[in-house]
């Protein structure tokens, strides 16, 4: 609340006074008393009149001397923060009463509000307003207004949202008095007794009449000060406002403004058909519980807004794909169609690229079609176009009826290829029902509609009917189509760089084969010489020894078993390259010891001591999660299998952002020098002649880690052994 915002234009309806269960004082920054309700001569032993100009402090050491001090400290402290309201209670003749105390134009106000005794048990409890919200999600309103009327006792509950054109929308309704209509669903024309509602609770959020009927309590005042009841709770309630509202059926009201990001979204009123007396405490209990309602639906439409942004996104990805894969902008357009009316809310479209025109959904002619574009052009400057009475006004220079469509949206993107798509929406008859005369609607003489008037005994009932119209375009469908055009536009300009990206990696590989064919061309040779010598041999002497020809088929096997490795590398090598990953929870736990026991079975490695220390789950990809552990597994086992007392130890812990793993082994090491380069394709290092193996398996493990988004680092020395520290990131 802004205690400096100030009614003005619409000063004239303030009501002069307060409401009678209350009394109100007003002084200046001196203390003097400038103002006051009348009816405070109920407890001073004078003429209210005659106690203006007399000082505060006087006053209360006579009638309320048990609360000087306590006011005294209010006072000041309001008085150092403007902003600052302070509640306190107090007594008046035996009877409870709260006491408000603000700062107002430099004027003091001291509210003094009658405690009631509660008709209603109920209070609202914070805990369960929360679960109540949550377990409402989507109808938070009508959740909202039962849960208002069980607490607060209040016969009928609404709430009231601004829609276009400063209308008012009916979108929730709780009824406990069947004598009180009801118009959910129902609209309000733009009236002046909105916009001055509108005024009032920019100033104070909520206003309460416990019985509208009732007398005011008239303000007695200095003539040269004029206080401003703006801010005053007790405040009675301007005779426009109770005149409406007496004529609903009203006679008691607590109204509450509804904000959502800064700005008046709407109202929930709350009305009893007879005087209705609410505590102040539970009326501050009822607001603070209705802007937990606003704040749950604020964050309701933001989650929208996100699944709505999410779900545009995706689409795109889908259109860059086919972009990139078919070139071709008419095809990649033609594949999404279901997908581009679908996200236009539209029922059928038309794509016109470089003079051809496909149509989905509906049968119309390509001329009929440039016609369109043509005037589009002509009647429109921006380059997209949203109309939900497209054919009611351009139907009969066209020469098309609302048979096809009535609604038209539409984009032109101008590039090398001169793109434009249209989308249309069919009829559909609307009906409205309007709580008081839509005077400014009337007045407008639309062709399309008609207006009837309904007998009501007290509501000035309204019926409007309207043909030749589609459902408006709203702000989703016209973002989309935005978000498209920008689409098109970028990749139209991004393409010719994804050619020249895609030429670049198309000589990478070339480079990359040429040095794969060099090593493998070398890599067979002696595999490729060993099964030649050993066939020649089989076939030469069909009589030598058992013992010969079986290491000669031995050594077939092995050569065979080297060439197959070589060529599964390879293939691990393009899969990495080229492969989608679906990201979620690994648990390596799960096939890190059975890694081990290939690992260790392959190379001959039983004799080799391995130890685990804390095994925790990473994210990535299972799949390539377990081939990154088989090829380092493998490294550690391979390279440390022909020492005496070969070692192998896995951990891992958490370390800042990272899940961190360790694979430490004490096999031949690596030199220094060539630690810069063990993640090149088909190298091999200088000292691991003696073991079999491609040169793929650490660049399998580079283009992994790269992809998953990892860290890896290498600690080696030679002759003693690896460590290699992988970093996963940690998504908890």
């Amino acid at each position: 609340m802004n205690n400096q915002v100030l009614i003005k234009d619409e000063h004239m309806f303030l009501s002069e006074g307060i409401q009678e269960f209350g009394y109100l004082l007003i002084t200046d920054t001196e203390f003097n008393l400038i103002a006051g309700s009348e009816n405070c001569d109920e407890w001073l032993c004078e003429d209210f009149s005659d106690c203006l100009g007399l000082n505060l402090w006087n006053i209360l050491t006579d009638y309320f001397p048990k609360y000087v001090a306590s006011i005294n400290k209010a006072v000041h402290q309001v008085l150092n923060d403007i902003n600052e309201r302070v509640l306190m209670e107090v007594f008046i003749k035996e009877d409870s009463y709260y006491l408000n105390i603000y700062l107002l134009n430099d004027l003091i106000y001291l509210e003094f509000e009658k405690k009631f005794e509660d008709s209603n048990v109920f209070f609202p409890k914070f805990e369960i307003v929360d679960k109540l919200l949550s377990k409402n999600k989507g109808n938070i309103w009508q959740a909202a207004c039962s849960y208002i009327t069980k607490i607060s006792g209040f016969d009928r509950i609404r709430v009231f949202q601004f829609v276009e054109g400063g209308n008012g929308l009916i979108i929730a309704e709780s009824i406990d008095n069947n004598e009180l209509e009801g118009i959910l669903g129902c609209y309000y024309p733009d009236m002046d007794i909105f916009k001055l509602a509108k005024n009032i609770h920019q100033v104070n959020v909520h206003r309460y009449a416990a019985q509208i009927d009732g007398p005011t309590i008239r303000i007695i005042s200095n003539p040269k000060y004029e206080p401003n009841l703006s801010q005053t709770n007790i405040r009675m309630v301007s005779p426009i406002h109770a005149a409406y509202m007496l004529k609903d059926g009203v006679n008691s009201n607590l109204s509450v403004a509804l904000q959502i990001d800064g700005k008046l979204w709407g109202f929930i009123f709350c009305q009893s058909q007879e005087a209705k007396k609410i505590n102040l405490l539970k009326r501050e209990a009822l607001v603070y519980f209705i802007q937990m309602a606003v704040n749950r639906y604020a964050e309701e439409q933001k989650n929208y807004e996100k699944e709505f942004h999410d779900d545009i996104r995706n689409f795109e990805l889908q259109l860059k794909e086919k972009l990139v894969l078919k070139n071709n902008l008419a095809e990649s357009l033609r594949v999404l169609e279901k997908e581009l009316c679908y996200y236009a809310k539209a029922d059928s479209m038309v794509i016109f690229i470089n003079g051809r025109m496909y149509a989905y959904n509906i049968v119309i002619g390509e001329q009929k079609i440039l016609e369109i574009i043509a005037l589009l052009k002509s009647e429109c400057k921006e380059q997209y176009y949203a109309d939900h009475e497209f054919i009611m006004k351009y139907g009969e220079q066209l020469e098309i009826n609302a048979e096809r469509f009535v609604g038209l949206a539409g984009l032109h993107v101008e590039m090398d290829e001169s793109c434009t798509i249209l989308w249309f929406r069919k009829e559909k008859e609307f009906q409205r029902k309007w709580v008081e005369k839509p005077v400014r609607r009337i007045g407008m003489n639309l062709s399309n509609e008609i207006f009837t008037h309904e007998e009501h005994p007290y509501l000035d009932i309204w019926i409007q009917k309207t043909v030749g119209t589609s459902e408006p375009w709203g702000e989703d469908e016209i973002y989309f189509i935005k978000r498209l055009r920008e689409l098109i536009l970028q990749s139209a300009n991004n393409f010719s760089q994804e050619i020249d990206k895609l030429n670049k990696e198309v000589g990478d590989l070339n480079r990359a084969l040429d040095n794969y064919a060099n090593t493998v061309s070398h890599d067979l040779k002696n595999p490729l010489s060993a099964i030649n010598l050993s066939t020649q041999m089989l076939l030469q002497r069909p009589d030598m020894k058992e013992e010969l020809r079986n290491r000669m088929l031995k050594n077939t096997k092995d050569a065979v078993e080297v060439i197959g490795e070589l060529l599964r590398s390879v293939h691990e090598f393009s899969k990495v390259k080229s492969y989608e990953y679906k990201m979620e929870p690994v648990y390596v736990d799960e096939f890190l010891s059975q890694i081990v026991e290939f690992s260790q079975i392959r190379y001959q490695a039983e004799h080799a001591e391995v130890t685990y220390g804390t095994i925790l789950p990473v994210y990535g990809e299972k799949s390539i999660v377990y081939q990154l552990f088989q090829n380092l597994t493998g490294n550690a086992v391979k390279y440390s299998a022909k020492g005496n007392y070969p070692k192998i130890h896995f951990d891992s812990k958490i370390k800042h952002e990272f899940v961190e793993y360790t694979i430490a082994d004490n096999g031949i090491g690596i030199a220094k020098e060539e630690l810069s380069m063990i993640f090149d394709s088909f190298k091999r290092l200088s000292n691991a002649g003696n073991f079999e193996g491609t040169g793929l398996g650490l660049s399998i493990v580079k283009r992994i880690v790269d992809r998953l988004g990892m860290q890896i680092k290498i600690e080696s020395e030679l002759g003693k052994g690896t460590t290699i520290h992988l970093l996963f990131p940690n998504t908890k």
